[in-house]
């Protein structure tokens, strides 16, 4: 039975019994010793048979001990029960306590048999001895030392006493009061002890643990993890990562978003079965291992991808956020850090397929994955090469027949691949933050370019979300650049899309406020994709929205697209804004703008987009819109995708 222990923790009652059980040299040295003064006793005394029993005794103690160390070695005591470790308790306490009984009597026989004999100063440096080692030796049991130091200096002491004898009357005297100190301090002892052991034992959960939601953290995981592969179990892994996190957390505070992954741990612990586990490996980001198969693992990320994305209110406040999720199994790969990277590269395409879903890994997959991370090595030598280079497209005013301004697109011509779409390296670009440095150059590189134009003929550029992020400071290098070059800054018209406004909508408003104080000009892109377009026309500080091309294809062939345009028409004329179209390809489509008093007109059916050097003798030709379907050349006659996602 386990005594003076306050702990219900069947964990720290095993540790107790473990430091019992932690010097077994000690023990059997000791055991050798005392039975060796014993015996050596029996010599000084010419064989008294009482001392040689008592080694006999000593050494079949030790024996005793041996075997019930033995019998703790082939106990797992994290796993055992509270009776094993109950009876492992009691092995130890009556191996300490008959030790403790024996030395006692040991001493008491040779002080009152040999008072005045060596043999009795040997019997009593045991026995001191013996005394002195105990407040240490079972400081995980104070019940254990205090019995030790009555069974042990009680006999003993009144043996002392017995004999009369000034000298002795001293030395027992000195091991009473060695008894009651010893008695009195083994509680203090055992108190030390348990603080340092719950010390070590709050290390070790940290070590493993994560402090938010208590889930595992990283190291606790990769443990686990490697303990179920080991055990022959199938183990498939979910990686979890929370969509726009860091937007969360940055502007509702850290508590709410500590509150938010708490809540994500408590959502995925609810959803978990007998043997999975659940992890807060990183910021934002979860692991699970689950024995399920990949169906049961793609049902299980059905589930949570739902689950999760349920909104929340924390801390008065309703918060929405989504997770994005990878699967793969562990067997995918030959090891469990290399199935991690994979269980990474399905959850990277996850965030790359639009976010708030799972997907499950495939060959296919990993090897796109290897090519972007190809391409993206690549795409920063092309920028140190400089194999980037801008094509222009006219955007013509109906009204005046010629070109008031020309978008700026980016090409990227590789040496190996040939000419690469922007749908490709922009959102890689985007992705790795080297947007920023080519948007900055597409910036200059534009306004370098108009500065060859007729004054009357500005310039637009797609400016990329990223480029509105606090650590780059797009106003700064838009100010210098019209400084250093000296153009006006109502030549320059800088675009953006809806997609600019998601994560921090206050902080890009006041950039889009700062830059048209340079009197750069703003303008919509892709309107008419976005649903909520109109809202941004009554709060953003723009001049211009542009239509996109894939409502402009239905013109001339759908009634409700003609219908749109023309209220679109209506409500940019009451703003005050100018109204571009692009993408204009069919003599139809231009037939049913030309109705409507839009400010530009950019398509194929005007030109396609071009060098700078075939631009300049373009831009002071007069069109006739009406006709100029049949009179302009329009190689390639559609548009191959929205090349103008540019920075």
């Amino acid at each position: 039975m386990i005594v003076d222990v306050h702990e219900n923790d069947l964990a720290m009652k095993s540790e107790l019994v473990a430091a019992l059980y932690a010097t077994p040299g000690t023990i059997f040295i000791g055991t050798v010793t005392v039975a060796a003064v014993m015996a050596a006793s029996a010599l000084l005394t010419g064989g008294d048979v009482v001392f040689h029993l008592m080694a006999a005794a000593m050494v079949a103690i030790g024996v005793f001990r041996y075997l019930s160390h033995r019998y703790y070695t082939g106990i797992h005591l994290a796993t055992s029960t509270e009776r094993q470790i109950g009876t492992l308790e009691n092995l130890a306490m009556a191996g300490a306590w008959s030790t403790a009984a024996l030395i006692s009597a040991f001493g008491c026989y040779a002080i009152l048999r040999y008072t005045y004999e060596p043999v009795a100063a040997l019997a009593i440096a045991q026995t001191i001895g013996y005394l002195a080692g105990i407040s240490g030796r079972n400081s995980s049991r104070p019940v254990i030392t205090r019995v030790q130091v009555l069974a042990a200096a009680t006999p003993f002491t009144f043996a002392l006493l017995w004999t009369r004898d000034p000298a002795y009357l001293v030395i027992g005297l000195s091991v009473a009061l060695t008894a009651v100190l010893t008695f009195s301090s083994a509680q203090v002892i055992h108190r030390i002890f348990l603080a340092r052991l719950r010390t070590m034992r709050e290390l070790e959960h940290l070590a493993v643990n994560d402090t938010i939601t208590s889930l595992y953290n990283r190291r606790g995981f990769m443990r686990e993890i490697r303990q179920m592969a080991a055990s022959g179990r199938p183990v498939t892994l979910i990686s979890i990562d929370i969509d726009r996190f860091k937007s969360i957390n940055d502007s509702l505070g850290h508590d709410i978003g500590d509150a938010l992954l708490q809540g994500f741990s408590e959502t995925l612990l609810a959803e978990l079965g007998v043997g999975d586990i659940a992890a807060r490996t990183g910021g934002d980001e979860f692991m699970v291992a689950t024995t399920r198969d990949a169906e049961g693992a793609s049902a299980l990320a059905a589930r949570l991808v739902m689950m999760l994305a349920s909104q929340r209110v924390i801390g008065g406040r309703h918060v929405t956020a989504t997770a994005s999720m990878g699967i793969a199994p562990a067997g995918c790969a030959a090891s469990i850090d290399e199935a991690l990277k994979c269980v990474d590269i399905a959850l990277y395409r996850a965030k790359l397929d639009g976010r708030n879903r799972f997907v499950m890994y495939t060959d296919a997959i990993r090897n796109e994955h290897e090519d972007g991370v190809a391409l993206e090595t690549e795409l920063r030598d092309a920028i140190r090469r400089g194999e980037f280079e801008l094509h222009f497209q006219p955007i013509y005013n109906p009204r005046s027949g010629t070109a008031t301004m020309a978008e700026a697109l980016l090409r990227w011509q590789h040496p190996r691949r040939g000419m690469i779409s922007p749908a490709v390296f922009i959102p890689l670009a985007e992705r790795t933050g080297l947007i920023t440095v080519l948007g900055s150059w597409v910036l200059g590189e534009a306004i370098r370019s108009a500065l060859s134009w007729p004054r009357s003929v500005g310039v637009s550029v797609n400016v990329s979300a990223r480029q509105f992020d606090h650590g780059h400071d797009i106003v700064g290098v838009v100010e210098a650049l019209l400084r250093m070059s000296g153009i006006e800054p109502h030549r320059l018209t800088i675009e953006i899309t809806e997609s600019s406004l998601i994560d921090d909508p206050d902080h890009v408003v006041s950039r889009l406020v700062a830059l048209r104080a340079l009197g750069v000009r703003i303008a919509l892109d892709d309107f008419g994709t976005g649903y909520s377009s109109l809202s941004y026309l009554a709060h953003l500080p723009i001049d211009t929205i542009k239509i996109d091309q894939a409502f402009t294809q239905e013109l001339g062939t759908s009634r409700k697209a003609d219908s749109l345009m023309n209220a679109i028409a209506q409500l940019a004329h009451d703003l005050k804004l100018r109204l571009i179209v692009e993408g204009v390809e069919t003599q139809e489509q231009l037939t049913v703008i030309e109705k409507h008093a839009v400010h530009g007109i950019q398509g194929y059916i005007f030109a396609q987009p071009m060098t700078a050097e075939d631009l300049l003798p373009m831009i002071g030709d007069r069109v006739a819109t009406g006709r100029m379907g049949s009179t302009r050349s329009r190689s390639g006659s559609r548009k191959p995708g929205r090349f103008s996602q540019v920075a």
